[in-house]
């Protein structure tokens, strides 16, 4: 089995695709799901750590990934619940994994004596934005473009 993370997918949304150097939404998404689809096998676990979607419809995308699929909700994942739970077997706000914290945005220094790394989404590539250093971990698609590995990020 391998755990995959990655965050900011933002399937639908013009402004993203834009800056992510696509001449369209659907030609965005379309990497998106093509990337994750060689990425995932039914044995996955991919951890999404926020803004999955930015138009309800897009959402309907995720079936084409395999594997289970898990959310981190971000703050621009809108959706009654329900839907998400129609593509995610479990929804949380922020939650502990193999001592690690996983958040959409970075969590506060204070609480990190409770694990050893945040690892997180939300801050994007060219923003005003600090990348944050260790025990922080950014897996925002802008800077990867696939979804990382437990491993690669513990090491």
């Amino acid at each position: 089995m391998s755990v995959l993370f990655t965050s900011d997918l933002h399937l639908g949304h013009d402004l993203a695709a834009e800056k992510r150097g696509f001449l369209s939404i659907d030609e965005h998404d379309d990497y998106i799901i093509e990337t994750l689809k060689s990425q995932c096998t039914k044995n996955t676990v991919l951890w999404i750590l926020g803004d999955v979607v930015m138009r309800g419809g897009e959402i309907r995308r995720l079936a084409e990934i395999p594997g289970r699929k898990k959310l981190v909700i971000g703050n621009h994942d809108e959706l009654p619940t329900l839907e998400y739970l129609l593509y995610f077997e479990s929804i949380h706000g922020i939650t502990k994994y193999k001592g690690m914290w996983l958040s959409h945005c970075p969590i506060h220094p204070q609480e990190m004596y409770r694990c050893s790394l945040n690892v997180h989404g939300h801050i994007h590539k060219n923003t005003n934005s600090p990348l944050l250093d260790k025990p922080y971990f950014n897996v925002n698609w802008d800077f990867w473009r696939r979804a990382l590995d437990l491993d690669e990020i513990r090491a």
